[in-house]
């Protein structure tokens, strides 16, 4: 393939684990768009959360317009660090071992409502790497 894409985001879980070979190479769907022409990937390393995914893709693509690649997932990264995260979901569920981020408050909220959640913890901003050319 020769792919004319500057830059490939593989915003799904795991996306950037590979395999080692029996040559000692890492295997895996990065180093397959590197050698298909991109020259830059975004990619995930372990299980990814969809709404602070969600977010932080849509902060990427904003400051690509602006930015280099690393300095654009930099700021997105940035930005869920200093934000928060609406998703009643987090609250259920404690996702990435992380426990119980969104505590129930006393006077229980009803499932439409959304409970903020603090997207500071590295689970959520972390396992998106840059692989490649990072201008």
């Amino acid at each position: 393939m020769d792919l004319k894409a500057s830059l490939v985001v593989l915003s799904a879980c795991e996306t950037g684990l590979g395999k080692l070979s029996s040559g000692d190479e890492l295997v895996g769907l990065t180093r397959a768009f590197i050698y298909a022409g991109t020259p830059s990937v975004v990619a995930s390393l372990w299980n990814v959360e969809d709404s602070s995914t969600a977010q932080l893709m849509a902060s990427l693509y904003k400051n690509l317009k602006t930015m280099s690649k690393v300095e654009a997932l930099r700021q997105a990264q940035l930005n869920l660090i200093r934000g928060n995260v609406n998703s009643d979901l987090l609250a259920r569920r404690g996702i990435g071992g992380v426990g119980k981020l969104g505590e129930m408050p006393a006077a229980k909220a009803s499932s439409q409502d959304s409970i903020p959640i603090s997207a500071s913890h590295p689970y959520f901003w972390a396992p998106f790497i840059l692989v490649g050319e990072g201008k």
